[in-house]
């Protein structure tokens, strides 16, 4: 990675600012390295809690820890030419933080292990093998070229099968077979790259300088990574003792109550499951979706929602109560009711937003693409670059597309799908910090599930569900959102020290691709589930996810592809109207309450389980603001950084346990402190 030192750093350590670039990058590296590897392992050999799945990100942050309280303050006493500013930190922070995009989530998570059962299930089911003879006939060469073995009615798959049930003892892993796929997915991946990077340089200065997006989780980073006062070797956050009893009290409750898992009522502890069903057992309330009965509270949304403005953190909550009220009456008094109208309402306000929020900084993007063809100052050429990597992305993923034998309009919406689910995502996670989240399309390109049938190919459909894997499953940790906080960590970088660590991303992604992918081939080419016997294969969820676009195919070749009961588009225009009037409304006024960004989270699996932690979080925020004002709300803040380290120490504590427990040969049991 070329990167520009930060010479203009007063508080870092004295002396060249070269040795202290060097020590960050090969820190961050190396950290890199631990990602790729730990993560496999823990997320699906040992099914323990996820470490590198949202965007805060357990390994990332224990490694940063190391880093900011044992190995630089090492280096301040021992070597200080090698100590690393504020400047530096960020930059091993935000590699480290790109890092974990890679081996988990929705991409290794799912795309080896669906290719491998799109082999399996071409082999045994002749109707399927038909359809993916329909699928590869616009370029068979270059279809085939996607999987790793045969994808053919009564075909050998030994690849596929060994991927899904384990290697026979001394076998080889098949590093060969697995060359084409690398190949042709890597391409892709590097123009969506390429997009997903480009899109944050641009955005960030719009969001940050000209709206004022508040950027909670950049609140936390940035307190890991400030530089220490005059004669101290830690930042000022960890010199706070509310922030430690916050942090230790958190850890201690998670202690004590998973401790019970391995020995059950040994000690004492706080539960932190709520429920509250048997209130609800009469009509209309026994309708009730089971998340405003039963609570979860997880301390690291609690803190983050204190964080958050009053207005997001309330339009959270607000609106999955309101849908749940809308889902009760429905069930108990409109029936036949149907779930997926809020689906419909999320998808009006995706295509609304999407617009509204380019709309918004079109002066910005008009300037951005103008400085391709005249850029005057430095700041204009990292635009210029920004744009130029933006554009490179999207025509090299259309053209993929085309080659695949996709219409050329289908690839412009298919790309504008993934550009769409890059820029809310990354705006949601900008607007609320919070770290569980992710975008519900409903598994594929909402588009493609609107026109007739007539207008579709197998192709075109079979693709629409790859781009769910590739872009909507991985929304939970994305490129475009962990790149922008990655490139604001640091406020004083020049830009072209910005532009050179978005180049060195990309290599950063492509060494990553390589050794994780590897892991992840060589972990499950050796176990057929995990070491506690209980998921097998050691991804069934990824390996499902193929499922979705098979059966779409079959069905539109058989004729049945269905379209819903109701008036789908009346539901879709009513989810962006009111995306709209939010929208319109929140700009007009600060005081609205509603913000649409709870309507885009209405009815998803991540607002269900975190919603109440956010309401406690925005309640508390709410109280000391109103009776203590500004001057207690900064003196609770390292409070709340502490509820959210305070999980984060506990889930390292966690994940770390079993790993220790296998090496000592003894049993082990799988402890969640994150939401999956």
């Amino acid at each position: 990675m070329t990167l520009e030192p930060n010479f203009n750093d007063p508080d870092g350590p004295r002396g060249s600012a070269w040795p202290r670039l060097v020590t960050a990058v090969l820190v961050g590296l190396i950290s890199c390295v631990i990602i790729w590897v730990a993560t496999p392992y823990n997320n699906f050999i040992l099914a323990n809690s996820y470490i590198a799945d949202n965007y805060l990100p357990v390994v990332a942050l224990a490694l940063a820890l190391l880093m900011v309280l044992v190995l630089n303050p090492l280096l301040r006493w021992l070597t200080p030419r090698l100590a690393m500013g504020s400047g530096e930190l960020s930059i091993a922070l935000g590699m480290m933080l790109v890092a974990c995009v890679l081996p988990s989530s929705g991409l290794l998570r799912s795309l080896p292990y669906s290719l491998c059962k799109a082999c399996e299930d071409a082999q045994v089911y002749i109707h399927i093998s038909k359809a993916y003879e329909e699928v590869f006939r616009p370029n068979p060469t270059l279809w085939k070229a996607l999987f790793p073995d045969n994808v053919g009615f009564g075909s050998s798959t030994p690849v596929a099968n060994y991927f899904l049930t384990e290697l026979p003892k001394g076998a080889p892993v098949p590093w060969g077979a697995w060359l084409s796929p690398l190949l042709m997915w890597g391409t892709f991946l590097v123009f969506a790259w390429l997009m997903m990077i480009g899109l944050a340089m641009i955005v960030l200065p719009q969001w940050r300088r000209n709206e004022r997006l508040p950027f909670p989780l950049l609140t936390l980073y940035q307190s890991l990574i400030q530089n220490p006062e005059e004669g101290h070797a830690y930042a000022p956050l960890f010199k706070q003792k509310t922030f430690w009893v916050a942090a230790i009290a958190v850890l201690v409750m998670h202690l004590t109550l998973n401790y019970n898992a391995y020995n059950p009522n040994a000690l004492p502890a706080i539960p932190l499951d709520w429920s509250f069903g048997g209130m609800f057992q009469g009509e209309p309330w026994r309708n009730l979706p089971w998340h405003i009965h039963s609570w979860h509270i997880y301390f690291m949304f609690v803190g983050v929602a204190f964080f958050m403005p009053s207005r997001i953190g309330f339009s959270v909550w607000f609106f999955t109560v309101a849908y749940a009220i809308y889902v009760m009456i429905g069930n108990a008094y409109l029936p036949p009711f149907y779930d997926s109208t809020i689906r419909d309402h999320r998808w009006g306000a995706m295509f609304v937003l999407t617009i509204a929020i380019v709309w918004l900084g079109r002066a910005h993007w008009a300037h951005v693409f103008r400085c391709v063809f005249r850029a005057e100052s430095e700041e204009d050429r990292k635009d210029r670059k920004a744009a130029l990597m933006f554009v490179v992305g999207c025509i090299g993923m259309a053209v993929w597309l085309i080659l695949l034998g996709v219409s050329a309009p289908w690839a412009v919406i298919y790309v504008g799908f993934g550009f769409m689910v890059c820029l809310l995502i990354t705006r949601i996670v900008a607007e609320t910090g919070m770290p569980f989240v992710g975008i519900d399309a409903g598994g594929g390109v909402p588009l493609v599930k609107l026109v007739p049938a007539a207008w579709l190919t197998p192709a075109t459909l079979f693709l629409s569900g790859i781009f769910a894997i590739l872009f909507e499953f991985t929304s939970r940790i994305n490129m475009t959102a962990m790149t922008i906080h990655s490139l604001a960590l640091d406020e004083q970088a020049p830009p072209r020290r910005q532009s050179r660590m978005a180049f060195g991303l990309i290599g950063l992604l492509v060494i990553g691709l390589l050794i994780a992918g590897a892991v992840h081939l060589y972990g499950s080419y050796h176990h057929s589930m995990s070491l506690d016997g209980k998921e097998g294969p050691i991804s069934s969820w990824g390996v499902y996810r193929i499922r979705t676009p098979q059966w779409a195919v079959v069905s539109l070749l058989k004729g049945t592809l269905s379209k819903p009961n109701y008036n789908q588009p009346a539901h879709i225009a009513f989810g962006g109207a009111l995306a709209l009037g939010l929208f319109i409304a929140s700009l007009a006024s600060p005081k609205w309450p509603f913000h649409p960004i709870g309507l885009l989270m209405a009815g998803t699996s991540y607002a269900s389980v975190t919603w109440a932690s956010i309401f406690i979080g925005w309640a508390a925020k709410e109280l000391i603001l109103r009776y203590g004002g500004a001057r207690l709300y900064r003196a609770a803040r390292p409070v709340f950084l502490g509820l959210i380290l305070g999980e984060i120490f506990a889930a390292v504590f966690w994940a770390a346990v079993p790993a220790i427990l296998v090496l000592l040969d003894m049993k082990y049991h799988p402890v969640w402190i994150q939401p999956s």
